[in-house]
Order: structure tokens, then C-alpha cells, then sequence
């Protein structure tokens, strides 16, 4: 009982947390641009956020005469955007592969930080009456934000700009020579238009308390800690928050080497299916690489973090996540697949790929004229539909759902404030302020100007970059309209964002468009998907930066210069090493390349272009077609959220009302590439840190859970990236392997190998 209590006090119909304490909210209006200063206030120790999450995690004071756009700070963001960009376009483009993640740069800036604090010479010159220093003082830890803003904020949307794979597969797949510099404004393009996006969010998700952007707070303990040194409370017995992170983070590391090399059955502990390795059923339930994920045990923090750390979730949205999973992909896939709906009984029950009538790798270049680049129809329709795994299939039914879903539940939450902010006349309570709003107040804010500026220079990049590679057939209303969708969704994108840390998934409505409007035109398909998903993903990432910015008390316009400042540094730096990549190593991207620089995530895009351009959302999702049903799930999605607030309205005081529609169908649509078990171990550890500890433990959660969750992440970053140097690079292409009971036992099984239910002739296929 006292978990459903708890469920019933943390969720609110709008997707908020409702506060562990009494909240005030203070009405204010967004801050002017034409103030350069605000008026002082008094830091008050008493006063903090009503958010326990953010209390825990970020400090209630400032000092603004704190130096923060330092030399060191500028230096430190270039050496490590340089070293961290050209190391994971290296390891994008190799499988397998360890990528250098945004704690890593918390802990780069970290030691290097402390090394120039000792190094660099302590006196002033004056310049232009400007009093300028090489060694201001102590490292600190607004410069250490600056150097995470510029150099690590960029990577929550992948290690390499998600543009990156579509140069890739015009140069090596499409065979399509690019211009010089045509790729600098390509990813450079996109990237400034969605700087420009997210000034749309600035008011609605940067200056609200009740937006706390969970992913935000482990990154905010993480600074906080680091440079408060041993601050261990009287009341509270204990080791201090940064000793905990000094243990953790190598203890994690080193735990790596266990379930990631040396016994990688901890990793995949299904232990029902060791025992029935033959039983197809029972790995298809019990499984934890191609099945349900019923087992719920990993020892491996990798399995457990893969969709976003439970530690820093709201548990609210956990619960809505994770049930929505429990509906779907437990209760409602059985199901299907065991009736062969789809023929999905022929194929694995979880699955990341298309596959053939034979039950076989969807063979793209059997239907693909490489000499047009265009669909060979003929040869496509004596080979083959493109079938999906049944977890596939399900994923796409949600996918429906989803956009006119969020679109509608958005417009219901905050249609009428983003009415009124257009408009100029904002009421009391649009806009929530707490103590770090009160204190932000001390710093100019970014003129909306500015942000236009960003969007109309990436949009002149885009179309320039349009017209300087006509080889590509690149339509410019395809560019714009993607344009125009991303800042449609950049508001939907940011409130899912802010509320539970999981990004939105829309992949599917922006692939269908251009199919549907550019039928056979596969590059299209690609810019089109890049310009609309690339464009609305940084606008989110860069307003996440703004709330990083706003939590640690970086001045509004630092925070702005930092992450231009990162965007153009690091994308000329990964063109550049991409470019060097491919004039040194001629079979990049060769399936059988030595070094395993095979490109799988640009494989990947290529194949996507292939469906959706060439074979085309009619072919699959039309009338007729073998997924014709499930596009009507689109007409659920735009009505369910509309049905739950008007029966809230008659019924105030039901369930329902803490039930975030666009949330429950938003967050299982990682499968693939996840499984069941990442779902399942991830909910589990939720349950224990987000709701036990937090409930019966609370001063222990309140100390350690977020610095506890960066610890664990940094640690299993730096472990896998190690585990990749020693044991696997140095000898290609599978490293050095332990063959043991401990490495095999989990590969033995029906789950391991992906056995379907049925079996396939394959002479005639199904």
C-alpha cells in the first residue's frame, strides 16, 4: 500500500512531480532581455526548491563575482573537444566500439582543471581596461560547467552528430563524391537551427521550477561535489558525497571487466534458460537477448542504465514507462506472436532488423539498382516484403500513437500559456519561479535575437549546402518543411524531456512524410529524417544546456557562447578526422576491414533509406499492405489524451488523473535495440532507489543518490572504454578472448541464437 501511495502523491495528470513539501509558487513574468543586471537578492540558506530531486542536487547559493569564462576554461573546452571528438569519430565508426560520454568530460575537466590551476602563472595583465588572468584563483566550478557546456552537452545526443551517418552513406554506400566543406555546413546547419529552437523552450523549460530535467541533476552533483571537498554533515554518519564518488567510480570500473569480458554471463544471467537451453518458449519469455526479459537480474550496470539511469528518472514516470512495457511487450506480444499474427512466429520474438519470406536478413542490395539508385521492382517483387520482428512491429504501432499523442496532450498542458507568451500578456502561475530562478535574476538574459540569429544562419547553411552538392538531388521544400517540423515538435520534445529524461520518438512520422512525398528517393528520405529528428534533438539538448547553465548559475550568455563555441569547434574536428579516416583507410566501411572499422550505425541509415526511400511507407503501411492496421493506432493517439482530460474534468479525484498519456506510450519505444531486461533490471533498481530509499530512507537518498548515479556512470564509461583498449583494439577484430563456461553458457541457448517459435522452408519461405 505504501508503494501505491507513493505512486498516487508523485504523478500528476501534466506529467510534474508533486512536491515532498509544501510549494509555494511564486507567479513571475519571464525576464526582460533589456535588463542587464536584476536587482541583488539576499541568498537565503533556508530558502531552496521544492523538489526534493533538486534540492539534493544543486546548491541554493552563488556567488556571482565567481570567475567563469576563463582562459583556462576556453582552453580546457578546445584540448577536450579536439581529443574527445576525434576518439569517438574513430569509435563511431567501429564495431565493437567504447564511447567517451559526457561524465567522462565532467571528470577530464576535472583533473585538468586542477592541473592548470598548479601549471599557469598567477598575474594579471590589463587590457582594454580589462583585468585579464591566465590563473584567476582555485579551479572552480562555474569554469568547470563552461568546459561540460562546450564540450559535453553535445554527446547526449550520440557521439557523433547524428548527420555524420548520412555523409558516411553518400560517400561509401551511395557512392556520391561530396564537395569540400559541404559536410562542415550540412552538420553545422542543422545544429544552429536547433541553437536557434530552443530559445522557443527558454520560458517554458529553463525558467519553470517545475521543469527539473532529470538528467540534468547527476551532472549537477557530480560538479557540486567535486569541488565542495569533504563535506560531511554532523547529523549524518557517513562517508562525505565526494569520498563515495572518489570509491565508486573506480569500483564501477573495474566491476566492468566482470560481466563485459570476463564472466559475461552476469551480464546476460537468465539462468531459466540455462537450464532449458533448448526450450523455445521458455527463452522467449525468460530470455535476455532476443526474449521478454522475465528474468529481471543483470549484474551489469551497462544492461540496467541502457534507456537512462533509474537513479535519476522520476519515479513517476518510471511507473509509467515500465507499465506501459508490462501492457505491450508482456501482456499484448505473446499474444500476437504465438498466433503468428504478421508471420511474426517465424521470425525471433525480439528483433533490431527486417528480415525475408525466408525468415533471413532483409537483403537490400537484391532490390536496390545501384546504377538509378532506385527500386528495382521487379526484382522486389520476386524476392520479398519486408517482414519485422513482432517487438518491431509493436514499436511502430506505438509510433503512430505517439505524435499525434504528445501533440495533443502538449497543446491541452501548455497551448493556452504558449498562447498567452505569444500574445505578451502572460497570467500569475504561467510561469513558476524557485530560489535559482530568484537568483538568475542577477544576469542579463540571451536576447531572443540572438537565437533568430543562430536559426536563420543554420538555415541559410542548409539551403547553401543544398545547392553547392547538386549530385545529391537535395529538394529544398523537403529541407523546409523538416525544418518547420522540427520547431513544431522542439516544444512536445522539450516537455517529455524535462519531465523524464527520455527523448521523443518521432522517427517514424518524419521517415513516412518524405517516402510518401518523394517515393523512390532515398537521399531525400535521409536529409529530410536528419534536418527534422537532428534539428529538434539539439534544440532539446541546448536547452537542457540552458537549465545545466541555469542550476549551476552560468550567466544566460555565457551558457549560449559555450555551446556555439562547442558546435563549431567540434563538428569542423570530426569532419576533419572522418575525412583523414577515409583518404588513410581505403575499405572503410568494408564488412570484413581489419580493424573493424565496419560503420554500423551508418549501415543502419543506409538500410532505413532503403525502406522507407526506395521500398516506401505505401509498400509497407498502405492499403493492403502487411502493416496496413496498425496506422490506424494514429486516430487512438489523438483522441486518448483528449478522452483522459475531459473525463478528469468531469471526475477530478480518479486515477486517471495522474495518467500521462504521451509519457506511458512514449517510453517503451527503445525496443530495439532494447530488450526486455533493460526495461525490467531498470524498473527494479528504480524501485529500490526512487522509491524505497526515497521513501523510508530519505536522508541517505537526499546525500548520496545522484552522486551515486554520475559515480556509476562515469565508472562504467571509463571501464568499457579500458576494456576496449587492453583487451579488444589491440588485437583485431575480437580481442582476446576467454572461452569458458562463464563466456558461452548464455550464447548456448534458444535465446542466445534467436530461435523462432516456427520454422521456415526455406525453398518457399512463409
Amino acid at each position: 500500500m505504501g508503494f501505491l501511495r507513493f505512486f498516487s502523491r508523485q504523478v500528476s495528470f501534466d506529467g510534474s512531480q508533486t512536491p515532498a513539501v509544501t510549494e509555494v509558487e511564486a507567479a513571475v513574468e519571464e525576464p526582460k532581455e533589456t535588463t542587464a543586471a536584476a536587482e541583488s537578492e539576499t541568498d537565503d540558506p533556508d530558502e531552496d526548491s521544492p523538489y526534493p530531486e533538486v534540492r539534493a542536487s544543486v546548491s541554493n547559493t552563488d556567488d556571482p563575482e565567481m570567475p567563469c569564462l576563463t582562459f583556462r576554461a576556453l582552453l580546457l573546452s578546445v584540448l577536450i573537444g579536439l581529443v574527445f571528438n576525434a576518439a569517438n569519430t574513430f569509435f563511431y565508426l567501429r564495431f565493437p566500439a567504447a564511447y567517451l560520454t559526457s561524465p567522462t568530460i565532467v571528470l577530464a575537466g576535472y583533473l585538468g582543471g586542477k592541473a592548470l590551476e598548479k601549471l599557469l602563472p598567477i598575474r594579471s595583465w590589463e587590457i582594454a581596461g580589462y583585468e585579464f588572468s591566465l590563473n584567476p584563483g582555485p579551479f572552480n566550478v562555474k569554469e568547470h560547467t563552461m568546459i561540460f557546456l562546450a564540450g559535453g552537452i553535445s554527446l547526449d545526443t550520440g557521439p557523433a552528430p547524428w548527420g555524420m551517418s548520412v555523409i558516411i552513406v553518400w560517400d561509401k554506400m551511395y557512392h556520391q563524391e561530396l564537395r569540400k566543406g559541404f559536410s562542415y555546413l550540412f552538420l553545422l546547419s542543422a545544429q544552429l537551427m536547433g541553437l536557434g529552437l530552443s530559445g522557443l523552450a527558454r520560458s517554458l523549460f529553463v525558467y519553470r521550477a517545475d521543469a527539473i530535467w532529470p538528467t540534468n541533476l547527476s551532472i549537477c552533483a557530480m560538479l557540486n561535489t567535486l569541488h565542495a571537498g569533504e563535506d560531511a554533515e554532523g547529523y549524518f554518519k557517513g562517508p562525505s558525497r565526494l569520498r563515495l564518488f572518489a570509491w565508486a567510480v573506480p569500483l564501477a570500473a573495474l566491476w566492468v571487466f566482470l560481466p563485459g569480458y570476463l564472466f559475461t554471463a552476469l551480464s546476460y544471467f537468465s539462468v531459466i534458460c540455462w537450464i532449458w537451453p533448448n526450450n523455445v518458449v521458455v527463452n522467449q519469455i525468460f530470455g535476455y537477448v532476443n526474449g521478454l526479459g522475465l528474468g529481471l537480474v543483470t549484474f551489469d550496470w551497462s544492461q540496467i542504465a541502457y534507456i537512462g539511469s533509474p537513479l535519476t528518472m522520476p519515479f513517476w514516470a518510471q511507473v509509467h514507462v515500465f507499465g506501459a512495457f508490462v501492457v505491450f511487450y508482456w501482456l499484448l506480444l505473446p499474444i500476437l506472436y504465438y498466433n503468428n499474427v504478421w508471420k511474426s512466429a517465424h521470425l525471433p520474438i525480439m528483433g533490431s532488423g527486417g528480415y525475408d519470406r525466408f525468415a533471413q536478413p532483409y537483403d537490400v542490395s537484391r532490390v536496390l539498382d545501384l546504377q538509378t539508385l532506385r527500386l528495382n521492382q521487379t526484382a522486389y517483387d520476386e524476392y520479398s516484403p519486408l517482414y519485422l520482428p513482432i517487438s518491431f512491429a509493436i514499436t511502430y504501432t506505438l509510433a503512430w500513437t505517439i505524435p499525434p499523442a504528445l501533440l495533443m496532450q502538449t497543446i491541452f498542458i501548455f497551448g493556452p500559456v504558449v498562447y498567452r507568451a505569444i500574445r505578451g500578456r502572460p497570467r500569475p502561475g504561467d510561469y513558476v519561479t524557485d530560489i535559482h530562478s530568484k537568483l538568475m535574476k542577477r544576469y542579463a538574459v540571451v536576447p531572443l535575437w540572438w537565437h533568430g540569429a543562430a536559426f536563420v544562419a543554420g538555415l541559410a547553411l542548409a539551403t547553401g549546402a543544398a545547392l553547392v552538392q547538386p549530385n545529391l538531388h537535395i529538394p529544398l521544400p523537403a529541407v523546409y518543411l523538416a525544418v518547420l517540423l522540427a520547431a513544431i515538435w522542439i516544444i512536445p520534445d522539450c516537455y517529455i524531456i524535462s519531465s523524464t529524461g527520455l527523448s521523443v520518438a518521432i522517427n517514424l512520422l518524419v521517415q513516412t512524410i518524405p517516402g510518401a512525398l518523394w517515393q523512390g528517393e532515398p537521399l531525400t528520405n535521409m536529409v529530410f529524417k536528419v534536418y527534422c529528428i537532428m534539428t529538434m534533438s539539439n534544440g532539446g539538448v541546448f536547452a537542457k544546456g540552458f537549465k545545466l547553465g541555469h542550476y549551476m548559475k552560468i550567466p544566460p550568455k555565457y551558457a549560449f557562447f559555450a555551446q556555439l563555441f562547442g558546435i563549431l569547434v567540434g563538428n569542423a574536428w570530426q569532419i576533419l578526422i572522418q575525412e583523414r579516416l577515409f583518404a588513410a583507410i581505403p575499405d572503410v566501411c568494408e564488412p570484413d576491414q581489419q580493424a573493424r572499422l565496419i560503420c554500423p550505425q551508418a549501415r543502419v541509415f543506409y538500410t532505413a533509406s532503403v525502406v522507407w526511400g526506395l521500398i516506401g511507407p505505401t509498400r509497407q503501411f498502405g492499403k493492403g499492405a502487411i502493416y496496413y492496421g496498425p496506422v490506424y493506432a494514429s486516430i487512438l493517439g489523438a483522441i486518448l489524451p483528449i478522452l483522459v482530460w475531459l473525463w478528469n474534468r468531469r471526475y477530478p479525484f480518479t486515477f486517471l488523473r495522474k495518467f500521462n498519456v504521451a509519457v506511458a506510450l512514449n517510453g517503451p519505444t527503445g525496443i530495439p535495440p532494447s530488450t526486455g531486461i533493460n526495461y525490467a533490471s531498470w524498473f527494479l533498481v528504480g524501485v529500490i532507489f526512487q522509491w524505497y530509499l526515497r521513501t523510508r530512507r530519505y536522508r541517505w537518498w537526499a546525500r548520496y543518490n545522484y552522486v551515486l548515479a554520475g559515480a556509476l556512470d562515469t565508472g562504467t564509461t571509463v571501464g568499457l572504454l579500458l576494456c576496449f583498449l587492453i583487451l579488444q583494439l589491440p588485437k583485431a577484430p575480437n580481442g582476446f578472448v576467454v572461452n569458458w563456461w562463464g563466456n558461452t553458457v548464455w550464447q548456448n541457448t534458444a535465446d542466445g541464437k534467436g530461435v523462432p517459435y516456427y520454422s521456415t522452408d526455406p525453398v518457399n519461405g512463409f
